[in-house]
């Protein structure tokens, strides 16, 4: 699996997002989120994937909690955290990924999320281009 792609998107994103002032990230973005909770959300995506990229290393994965989104960001209160150790956290975390990515054993890319019918090399791929949608 290609954890570069992830590296690149990271550093484009990192520099995009540190150019947003404090007062900025407050603004709600479409409908919904302020930047904030939307950098939160991909920092509740980061933490929910690398725990399946881990299981999934040790066989098919059954039974692991979903993930229900509008109470993770509430409950991580990102609206009242600075944005610019969202913006680290969110870039340190996903390095991390990145560097677990990078180490998969061959083989283990088709280990099962039992349930979901996907396998790890499909969510390790999705992650990515999750990322691709940051706003």
């Amino acid at each position: 699996m290609d954890a570069s792609h992830l590296q690149g998107l990271i550093g484009e994103w990192t520099e995009r997002l540190s150019r947003i002032s404090e007062q900025d990230s407050m603004e709600v973005v479409g409908s919904k989120w302020t930047r904030k909770q939307i950098l939160g959300h991909l920092i509740d995506s980061a933490l929910n994937n690398y725990q399946r990229f881990i299981r999934l290393q040790q066989g098919n994965l059954v039974g692991f909690p979903g993930y229900d989104q509008e109470f993770w960001v509430a409950a991580g209160n990102y609206n009242h955290g600075s944005w610019i150790n969202l913006v680290d956290f969110w870039r340190l975390f996903n390095l991390q990924i990145a560097a677990l990515i990078e180490h998969i054993p061959s083989g283990c890319e088709e280990n099962i999320w039992e349930g979901h019918d996907v396998n790890l090399g499909f969510l390790v791929q999705d992650y990515t281009h999750h990322l691709t949608r940051i706003s």
